[in-house]
């Protein structure tokens, strides 16, 4: 592989991995309507890309391969074969099979894989599913039968719009033929091709290698939605549009036909067009962390400038400082909007596992996914991905019953799982919800006395939740055998560590035979944050903002002994307190009247005596080593404007450690 290709290997394995995310979607709404035939279209537009971009970097496995995923979709296409679940079954396999050697590629592995055995199981498959020549059915979206009818009037409603669009490529560009193609793609959702020079079949074959090519087209849209559309494409330097002043051949026989075409998929290419495609450069999530450090640092020096200016009471330093704090603010929006991404790039990815365990255990799952456009810090993304699959396994394991159980009970044979994210204040909140069989607490309450979790007289004590909350335990599961997908005791204990170190909370809500619903409620981010500083024991520390309702002041003479914890009557409840000078092991000191924030995580609402409050202040909170990650009751550490290090609690886990 020569140099220049070497240096596009990275640009090949992100848009490789993206239209390999664009079949996986697809196939997943093929089977659930086969005769949606634009799907087909977007699987073949995928395959044929890929096999284009495999081939021009050399990858000949890979581009096999797309190939013949590509004829699968052709005769699709043309009415040769029907898709089944079996054939969706085949191609799933060719694209983990792809995306394998793709992560090999991106660890510089070089030797080709053989495929030989996906590349038969297509061809036999295409033999054994063959209609004859006969019988074929050619769907009026066939791309082939547009293509030849060039000449014919393709008149639109309420077109005026007849363009010649040339489009140039940059110098430097190496994927010539992808990149035409993906401009063909992309107009073909906007309007018509009335003609391509060079040609589209030359384009699709991979023969073009021009710098330049141009097309007729006829569109209902503006021409400035056109325009943008095609620049969104990766190396495109120049687009032409102007007004077609020839004369067209037009034959009235294909009139009918186009329109009723047209009419059918209007309401879509309306929708699909009323989203205008959005200048973006690609920046590598290095710089965007290292920017994300400098904008932390700028943050410190700020409050350091801020504390000095009002301690030698700088006056003639007043204007210029506040213009620094606003500006520093700014910066620090822009920063975090920036990092900000939807949470549908880690969704994206749960339909196909839903399908393939609930296909392997036998269930008829009903997948449903809400809220994927809510956006969160890219860092929470990406620490996410692990407990929701989790859940989602679980809800189709212990919760979704079989066809035939859920016959017997009056449910639908079909259950229903789903996924949503929901934005609250400043926290996100995901939510995997089912109606199967629910959490039972007395199965819990036997396995927990089974296995020693918990004694007789606890047993008898422990409210439904309380017992529900048990599955939370390391190595705690109810399931009776251990399959691949559960029963291991690992699950849930993964789920809890890790919302809890991302500083969130899990709450379970659940009804026996009605179903369970899991909440993860998560920070929006973890890179800048507000906080309280408070003191104990000579220390100052920091505890999140958006864990404190309140601050207030408890008279010592207004504190109850319940048990073994201190409560105190707040506006008519009871709520409990506790020492942070306690809980964090030196010895409490009393006075008659303490501060104390309230705190609440989830539904677990109490009060936190400390030493002193002063006041609350942006931190930028800094990752912990690794070995500091296992201390519970730490969730950060931060670095004011003066140089003092310090660390940020996370009551929540103080006390349970104590307790």
């Amino acid at each position: 592989m020569n140099e220049m290709i070497e240096q596009y290997v990275g640009i090949f394995i992100q848009e490789a991995r993206e239209q390999l995310e664009t079949m996986t979607r697809s196939l997943l709404d093929l089977e659930k309507n086969p005769e949606d035939h634009e799907v087909v279209n977007e699987i073949f537009r995928a395959a044929h890309t890929l096999k284009g971009s495999s081939g021009m970097m050399g990858f000949t496995d890979i581009q096999e391969l797309a190939h013949k995923m590509e004829d699968v979709f052709d005769d699709i296409r043309k009415g040769l074969i029907t898709p089944s679940s079996d054939l969706i079954d085949s191609i799933f396999e060719c694209i983990d099979a792809i995306e394998e050697r793709i992560s090999r590629i991106e660890k510089g592995e070089k030797e080709k894989e053989d495929f030989s055995h996906l590349i038969k199981k297509i061809e036999n498959y295409i033999k054994e599913n063959r209609i004859s020549n006969e019988k074929k059915n050619f769907h009026p979206s066939n791309m082939e039968e547009t293509k030849i009818l060039v000449n014919e009037d393709y008149s639109l409603k309420n077109v005026d719009e007849y363009l010649v669009i040339t489009v140039r490529l940059s110098d430097d560009c190496i994927f010539k033929s992808a990149r035409a193609y993906m401009v063909v793609t992309a107009l073909e959702k906007l309007g018509r091709i009335l003609k391509c020079s060079p040609g589209i079949k030359e384009i699709e074959n991979g023969d073009f290698d021009e710098s330049s090519f141009t097309i007729l087209f006829v569109t209902n849209y503006k021409k400035e939605k056109i325009k943008e559309a095609i620049k969104n494409i990766p190396e495109i330097s120049g687009v032409e549009i102007k007004d077609f002043k020839g004369e067209l051949e037009r034959k009235s026989s294909s009139i009918k036909s186009f329109s009723s075409q047209r009419e059918r998929k209007d309401s879509k290419l309306k929708l699909e067009a009323s989203f205008s495609p959005v200048q973006t450069v690609k920046v590598r999530r290095e710089e965007l962390d290292k920017l994300m450090n400098l904008v932390g640092e700028l943050i410190i020096n700020k409050i350091q400038l801020l504390n000095a200016s009002r301690e030698y009471k700088l006056d003639f330093l007043k204007t210029t400082v506040d213009n620094i704090d606003r500006l520093t603010s700014e910066l620090q929006d822009l920063v975090m909007r920036v990092r900000m991404v939807p949470i549908e790039h880690i969704f994206n990815r749960f339909p196909r596992l839903v399908r393939d365990i609930s296909r392997k255990m036998g269930k008829k799952v009903n997948f449903i996914i809400e809220g994927k456009e809510i956006e969160v810090d890219r860092t929470i993304l990406e620490e996410i991905g692990e407990p929701i699959l989790h859940l989602l396994r679980n809800a189709i394991d212990h919760g979704i019953e079989t066809p035939e159980e859920r016959r017997k009970v009056g449910k639908p044979l079909e259950g229903t799982v789903r996924l949503a994210a929901e934005r609250k204040e400043d926290h996100i909140l995901i939510i995997v919800e089912d109606d199967g069989a629910g959490i039972d607490p007395e199965k819990i309450r036997r396995k927990a006395l089974e296995k020693g979790v918990i004694s007789e007289n606890e047993a008898k004590t422990m409210s439904e939740q309380q017992l529900i909350n048990l599955i939370f335990l390391p190595g705690f599961s109810t399931a009776e055998n251990i399959t691949e997908t559960s029963g291991r005791g690992v699950g849930m204990d993964i789920v809890k560590t890790k919302v809890e170190s991302l500083g969130g909370t899990v709450s379970i809500e659940s009804t026996v035979g009605k179903g369970t619903k899991i909440t993860l409620t998560l920070p929006l981010t973890l890179a800048i944050v507000k906080a309280m500083l408070i003191k104990a024991a000579n220390q100052t520390y920091a505890i999140p903002l958006s864990m404190i309702t309140e601050v207030i002041s408890i008279k010592r003479s207004k504190l109850r002994k319940i048990g073994n914890v201190q409560a105190v009557d707040l506006r008519g409840k009871v709520l409990p307190v506790f020492h942070l000078r306690k809980l964090l092991g030196y010895s409490k000191f009393e006075k008659e009247k303490y501060d104390a924030l309230i705190l609440s995580k989830g539904s677990f609402c109490f009060g936190l005596i400390v030493d002193s409050i002063l006041g609350m202040q942006e931190i930028v909170i800094k990752t912990l080593d690794e070995s500091l990650k296992r201390i519970r009751g730490i969730a950060g550490v931060t670095i004011l404007g003066d140089g003092q290090v310090v660390l940020i609690l996370d009551p929540i886990s103080l006390i349970e450690t104590k307790s």
